[in-house]
């Protein structure tokens, strides 16, 4: 059975979006015909020139899992963390605003990640909220001619705990509760990830 859900993956600033649907206005387009002419290179070559960009596909799911195989996967793990008074919690890294995450450590499950992570980059203790992730992202990246892509799954959380300190050794340099406001301040001068990840939050 063909999977019709449609798939994003960031690499930068751009967005590329894999459907068997209608195109997302004003993307560029590439089309699929024959899956084994799915290639990294040239979603990275159209990347280049473009910051929208649509893969029309007759199946998402094998597009994507054909795109996926010609990357090293990392797996990671977020928190996505409101405290009692319903505010975000957010993290100054690389002078932009982020929210917690890292690397899976060998013996960890993602959820088990997540809490780690929170805790040690923000000093803030949590808890998990539901049985799933909030959302998954994508990101790929190329480290020294090696293409990644990050797979990032967030786990909500409420705050039961501790004080916002941020891990300064690993580049935090700010730790804060946002409001609402707040929050549509920081999604100002964020990552495309996190604009994702606030969005599916919000969907709730």
């Amino acid at each position: 059975m063909k999977q019709y859900k449609p798939y994003t993956i960031y690499i930068g600033a751009s967005q590329i979006v894999i459907t068997v649907s209608e195109p997302i206005e004003g993307s560029a387009i590439l089309e699929v015909d024959d899956m084994l002419s799915v290639s990294r290179a040239k979603v990275v070559k159209k990347v280049e020139t473009d910051k929208l960009i649509t893969i029309l596909t007759p199946d998402a799911h094998e597009t994507f899992c054909r795109i996926r195989e010609q990357f090293v996967v990392v797996e990671a793990a977020g928190g996505v963390v409101l405290n009692g008074a319903g505010e975000l919690l957010m993290i100054r890294l690389r002078d932009r605003w982020d929210m917690p995450k890292g690397h899976i450590e060998e013996g960890e499950s993602d959820s088990m990640a997540a809490l780690r992570e929170v805790e040690e980059e923000t000093g803030i203790v949590g808890e998990i909220v539901g049985n799933e992730p909030l959302a998954t992202t994508w990101h790929a990246y190329d480290t020294y001619g090696r293409w990644e892509l990050k797979r990032t799954r967030w786990w909500q959380m409420r705050a039961i705990g501790g004080e916002p300190k941020a891990q300064t050794e690993e580049g935090v340099t700010a730790v804060r509760w946002c409001n609402n406001a707040e929050v549509v301040e920081c999604l100002k001068n964020t990552y495309e990830t996190i604009k994702q990840v606030v969005a599916a939050l919000r969907g709730k």
